[in-house]
């Protein structure tokens, strides 16, 4: 068995918890997360969820409660393999220390930008970084106390954002204490 992507591993997870659920639960949940990495669109999920089923990890079926048509999501045996196996392989050395990170890719070549314009990307990145922080604490607190493991995802994410948001500031105070490093083109 194949182990799923990250977003195959999400979506079986998030209907495995809300089981049977919509595929617009599944979207509005995915949405919901201040995770940027989730989108929910449309363009993606409904693909996502015919190759799931055609796989056989998830199955639909129709809401008799709902008159639009409606289907409901549940998760098979076979999903819930495929969600354990995904769970596990993160201890594999390889998928542990995957880390895409946009911010930390940029720094290593902020001296392609003036001055002007390294400071500038420092302080606009240091303000969204800082709203993003306040909209993580936000889903934290909005979680159900009932939740644990939800509030400990959202908990990882809040941490996750106040690292960055250190980094950020290191990167900004070096640039104002070392007039732009190695960048210090005018501009």
């Amino acid at each position: 068995m194949r182990i799923l992507s990250e977003l195959e591993g999400v979506a079986v997870g998030i209907i495995t918890k809300h089981q049977p659920c919509t595929a617009y639960a599944l979207r509005k949940e995915l949405k919901d997360s201040p995770s940027s990495h989730w989108r929910g669109s449309a363009g993606a999920i409904y693909p996502l969820l015919e190759r799931l089923e055609k796989e056989k990890l998830i199955t639909t079926s129709a809401d008799s409660s709902d008159g639009r048509g409606r289907r409901l999501l549940s998760v098979t045996t076979a999903g819930k393999q495929a969600l354990r196996s995904w769970m596990r392989a993160l201890n594999d050395n390889n998928r542990i220390a995957e880390v895409f990170d946009p911010l930390r890719t940029r720094v290593f070549f902020l001296d392609s930008l003036s001055r002007k314009e390294q400071l500038e990307f420092a302080e606009q990145t240091l303000s969204a970084l800082e709203s993003y922080l306040e909209s993580t604490r936000i889903h934290l607190e909005d979680r159900p106390g009932n939740d644990l493991f939800g509030y400990l995802g959202a908990r990882g994410g809040t941490l996750n954002a106040e690292n960055r948001l250190e980094f950020i500031r290191e990167v900004l105070h070096h640039l104002r204490k070392n007039n732009g490093g190695g960048g210090n083109r005018s501009g």
